[in-house]
């Protein structure tokens, strides 16, 4: 090789161990701006608009309660919970500040921290405590949508329960208190994600530069790929092995999630199929640039299929199955599927995408 070939080799080989080959050679500016625009904004679009119908609802239901006004706002819940189960794996970001999080929902609940506000705001009836500047201040408890469902699905919620008990009908005021709670978070959340001064998502597209947030792109798809784990964590030791127990005798069917709405398992159902969407949209096409890495993207692929299969082969609510020998084998199968699913997202992908998972944000549940 004569000298300028060797120069040029030099060279090339230094170019490679650059800052700017390695910017260019990074997936994670593109990953993230396809995550944010088709993922996270419009999940975060359809809470709002869900939250606003469960607002609207509460005002309607409430001017004159009756049976099918209570049919029809128990069907608003449900398509709240939706939206927030298809966004509940993102703990970060503009849902984190002023505790919005566990202010959409605070589960799991182990000191029944619900029922003890919940009474306790009932007994009292404090109608100053709802007003617009008081009620965020309230406890997170008595603010989410697990205390909304506790007030519609509870065993003496029925009409009666909303028609002028106490002063001016106190639940039903705390219904509508609950509601417009949620409808501003959602809009806030989504308005500091698009057009807030600077946005989250400028923040996020201007990782690569390093910023106050993020010192890289790819700390925010490691963040990204921490909440996709955590959610199938959660999944797997909170909405699963904590009611399952050992026999049908030792399960506790109201560990699980949303209970008393028998909506248990279509949570976890929406939960897969987020997890699979984030997968699908962030991680995937990064896996498959390496020909190495082809089997996993395929073996990850197949496992979010099993374990939405056999969440989809349980027909009967999961506080239901888990009373009985054969919906526990059904549950018993989604439990199979999803810890190896975990298994998958918190081993081999991070390790074949060089990304660190980093802080559990399940450590203390």
């Amino acid at each position: 090789m004569t000298i300028p070939c060797k120069l040029l080799s030099i060279f090339v080989a230094l170019w490679f161990l650059s800052p700017v080959a390695v910017l260019a050679a990074s997936p994670w500016p593109a990953v993230n701006r396809a995550v944010v625009n088709e993922h996270i904004i419009p999940r975060y679009r359809d809470l709002v608009e869900a939250t606003a119908g469960l607002e609207k609802h509460s005002r309607e239901f409430c001017a004159a309660p009756d049976e099918n006004g209570l049919a029809d706002l128990r069907a608003e819940f449900q398509g709240a919970m939706d939206a927030w189960m298809a966004i509940q794996h993102v703990r970060f970001g503009p849902v984190e500040l002023y505790l919005r999080y566990n202010r959409f929902q605070l589960w799991p609940d182990k000191h029944n921290t619900a029922e003890r506000q919940l009474n306790k705001a009932l007994a009292e009836q404090d109608i100053g405590q709802l007003a617009d500047d008081k009620f965020p201040y309230a406890s997170v408890a008595l603010q989410g949508l697990s205390a909304y469902e506790r007030l519609l699905f509870d065993s003496d919620a029925n009409p009666d329960r909303f028609l002028g008990a106490g002063q001016d009908g106190y639940p039903c005021l705390l219904l509508e208190a609950i509601a417009h709670n949620l409808a501003r978070m959602s809009a806030d959340v989504h308005r500091e994600w698009t057009t807030g001064t600077p946005s989250y998502r400028e923040i996020v597209f201007d990782a690569e530069r390093g910023n106050s947030y993020f010192e890289s792109s790819a700390e925010f798809s490691a963040r990204m790929l921490n909440n996709l784990y955590t959610s199938l964590q959660f999944i797997v030791d909170q909405k699963l092995l904590s009611p399952l127990g050992a026999t049908p005798a030792e399960a506790n069917p109201r560990r699980a999630e949303s209970w008393r709405s028998r909506r248990s398992l279509r949570n976890i159902t929406l939960n897969l199929e987020a997890a699979e969407s984030l997968y699908l949209t962030a991680y995937s096409a990064p896996l498959k640039a390496d020909k190495r890495n082809t089997g996993l993207d395929r073996e990850i692929r197949e496992a979010f299929s099993r374990a939405l299969e056999a969440a989809h082969t349980i027909k009967e609510p999961l506080y239901d199955a888990l009373q009985s020998e054969s919906g526990r084998q059904s549950v018993e199968r989604l439990l199979t599927a999803t810890s190896e699913l975990k298994r998958l997202l918190g081993g081999p992908l991070p390790a074949a995408l060089g990304l660190s998972l980093g802080f559990n944000s399940l450590d203390g549940d």
